[in-house]
């Protein structure tokens, strides 16, 4: 416990480096995509069922870009 008090002192007492900036916007970079991604994926779901399952008289595959959109939802939660 008292190694890890230590360690949290000196983090403390260090100055701001360039590094700390750098770490700063490849975090920010980082949550960026991955948001991006979430929020894309339903929109770009929708337009490849319309391009690659296009049938007049067939009714959209819903049900396969449902299950699709949940998956790329709940997949970056199960990969912990």
């Amino acid at each position: 416990m008292a190694n890890q008090l230590g360690v949290l002192n000196a983090l403390d007492a260090a100055k701001t480096q360039w590094y700390h900036f750098t770490a700063i916007v490849i975090a920010g970079m980082g949550f960026f995509t991955d948001a991006y991604d979430l929020f894309s994926t339903s929109l770009i779901t929708k337009l490849l069922g319309r391009i690659y399952y296009f049938d007049a008289l067939f009714k959209k595959p819903e049900l396969c870009l449902l299950v699709l959109q949940l998956l790329l939802m709940v997949w970056p939660f199960v990969e912990l």
